[in-house]
């Protein structure tokens, strides 16, 4: 199982009572998201907040679809080395 880190933009919304001309750039909101890696393509990356290894349940309480082009940063380790068990202090 992998983990991936995920640092992305994405669109803004905002109400439009302001009539000051605003840049697009100045718009987008930059993401940071961390979660399985359950799915990659050349469009986009998926990754899930939830994983159960049963063959009753499928992976992911709940999936993000991220594009690539959004994608600013991204960085994916097994799961048992971003998380290593400690040893224990002897006394």
């Amino acid at each position: 199982m992998k983990l991936a880190y995920i640092r992305w933009k994405d669109a803004v919304a905002e109400e439009a009572t302001n009539s000051d001309p605003k840049t697009p750039q100045a718009r987008l909101v930059e993401l940071q998201e961390i979660g399985f890696l359950l799915d990659e393509n050349e469009e986009a990356v998926v990754i899930g907040m939830e994983y159960h290894e049963d063959a009753d349940v499928r992976p992911g309480r709940w999936r993000l679809h991220i594009p690539r082009v959004s994608i600013q940063e991204m960085r994916v380790v097994e799961l048992d080395k971003a998380f290593s068990r400690r040893r224990r202090k002897t006394v």
